[in-house]
């Protein structure tokens, strides 16, 4: 087993901490700790919690976890005995019946198929900034008409069955932020917090913040959505190390909890994935990393963990434009003695592309792969001219297919072809178009020279955007608003029938009004 080498690892992570300093100006920043099982081994901090009353940012400094509360969720799941094989159905008799028959373990390894509800009324007009309390959320859930894909097929990230695995811990008198706030909190000496709204006070809570570039003001990020243990804890850096150092000892509330939910669920066909219960699975030289990050607006995070050296590292930061996933693995990297893993992805065609048939799309451009809306950075991969995408939330693996792209995304197969540069809409997919259910509605004008104009939304939401055609029955739309702006597909499916679909929602059809 490679000794750790401390001082690269907090060389590394101070260079990175430094890069969100900027002299003679208050920035955010964030926090990085390295350690192991036995104790905090460094720590490298810059830029400010608060901007408007000065706090730095430190080990200390409560900040919003976002999606790295999922691991914590599944660990108090598994605690309580809750049976992974069981449908969803079974504990939540409510649910639609695409999604009742999911069982527990697809919904939280994100291999379910459940459509994700933010990105969900995304697609109706509603930004996440909106207000949106756990009962509309319920309503709304009821209302999907089906799953993204069959169970088992593939992966796309999804925070919904997370919100329905904790109801269903609920009904049974298992709350989870309660569980959280008192009996974690008592056994590892934490601070979490679980507030249910981001409006919820947290004595010394980091802000959050974006800017539209680099010159821009600063703004405090906001989410309207009800917080679940789908992202909803709150603590600091030294907080969160002393769980996964409670995880990676096997002593702690959560037990000896931590291989059973990195063990990636089996796909259909027997292939493995890259998930788990609430946490990710790499490899890097040879050596097996486990970690989550987590996004809400104004907060990039994410950890990663050695369970054969026992080491760990966790990067929070209360800016969005920091993308934490690669700077934490160059910490390890330096941490275990290996490079860090190259940057700069194989040549590939620029531009946009579509499959042959159906809602789904890829943007490759600058370093980045973009599909149906989730975009990740690409890396070289182990075979000549392949480029791959190794986040917790959508794997890809591609290469050059002819002048078209052809891979795997989310481990399922896809090729894609050029869009053509003289590509028009068909007149059918003008008109009206409601989906009764979610109580949305766009009107799609065609242009002379076959593009396109959408108009959505209700109120001071309602606003016009430009369609960039894809093929005659598929355009891009505008959807959601900074910092978390999208684009989604309109897909003319059948006659009289449009889809409107996200990497992360597929099944909202709009009919004909």
């Amino acid at each position: 087993m490679t000794h750790p080498d401390w001082t690269a690892a907090i060389a590394e992570a101070e260079a990175i901490a430094a890069a969100w300093a900027s002299p003679g100006a208050a920035t955010p920043g964030g926090t990085i700790l390295l350690f192991d099982r036995d104790g905090i081994r460094g720590a490298a901090s810059a830029g400010m919690a608060s901007l408007q009353h000065g706090i730095p940012f430190a080990p200390a400094t409560p900040s919003r976890f976002a999606s790295i509360t999922k691991h914590v969720l599944c660990a108090f799941a598994l605690a309580r005995g809750i049976d992974l094989a069981a449908p969803l159905g079974g504990l939540l008799p409510a649910l639609p019946a695409p999604i009742a028959a999911v069982p527990v373990l697809r919904a939280l390894s994100m291999t379910g198929g459940i459509p994700d509800l933010l990105q969900s009324y995304a697609l109706c007009g509603v930004p996440a900034s909106a207000g949106v309390d756990a009962a509309a959320l319920d309503a709304f859930t009821d209302a999907l008409p089906g799953l993204d894909f069959a169970p088992g097929t593939e992966m796309s990230y999804s925070n919904t069955g997370y919100r329905l695995v904790e109801q269903v811990l609920a009904r049974r008198g298992e709350v989870f932020g309660a569980w959280v706030e008192g009996a974690l909190n008592a056994a590892l000496g934490t601070g979490f917090r679980f507030p249910s709204g981001w409006e919820r006070p947290i004595a010394g809570l980091a802000d959050g913040y974006w800017r539209e570039g680099p010159e821009a003001p600063w703004r405090v990020g906001s989410y309207g959505m009800a917080l679940s243990a789908s992202g909803a804890l709150a603590g600091s850096a030294e907080d969160l190390a002393t769980w996964l150092r409670a995880l990676l000892r096997g002593d702690g509330p959560a037990g000896d909890a931590l291989a059973r939910l990195a063990t990636p669920a089996p796909l259909a066909d027997g292939r493995a994935s890259h998930y788990g219960l609430g946490l990710h699975v790499t490899e890097i030289a040879g050596h097996r990393l486990i970690g989550h990050g987590g996004h809400l607006p104004g907060f990039k995070n994410h950890f990663l963990l050695d369970p054969e050296g026992g080491t760990g590292i966790v990067l929070l930061s209360n800016r969005e434009e920091t993308e934490p996933y690669l700077p934490a693995l160059r910490v390890m990297a330096r941490l275990l003695g290996l490079e860090p893993p190259r940057t700069g992805a194989p040549v590939l065609p620029q531009g946009l592309f579509v499959e042959e048939h159906g809602p789904a799309w890829l943007e490759l451009r600058d370093g980045s792969a973009t599909f149906m809306g989730s975009r990740d950075a690409l890396l070289p991969g182990a075979t000549a001219g392949e480029a791959i995408a190794l986040s917790p939330y959508l794997p890809m693996r591609l290469r050059r297919d002819g002048d078209g792209i052809a891979g795997e995304v989310g481990h399922a197969a896809r090729r894609f072809r050029p869009v053509a540069p003289d590509a028009r809409l068909h007149p059918d997919m003008a008109g009206t178009w409601r989906a009764g259910a979610q109580h949305a509605e766009i009107t799609i004008g065609i242009t002379a020279d076959g593009h396109g104009l959408a108009a959505a939304g209700s109120g001071p939401l309602h606003r016009r955007v430009e369609l960039a055609p894809l093929a005659a029955d598929r355009a891009l739309m505008p959807i959601g608003a900074a910092p978390w702006p999208g684009r989604a597909c309109l897909w003319l499916r059948a006659p009289g029938v449009l889809r409107v679909a996200t990497n992360r929602s597929r099944v909202i059809d709009f009919l004909r009004a």
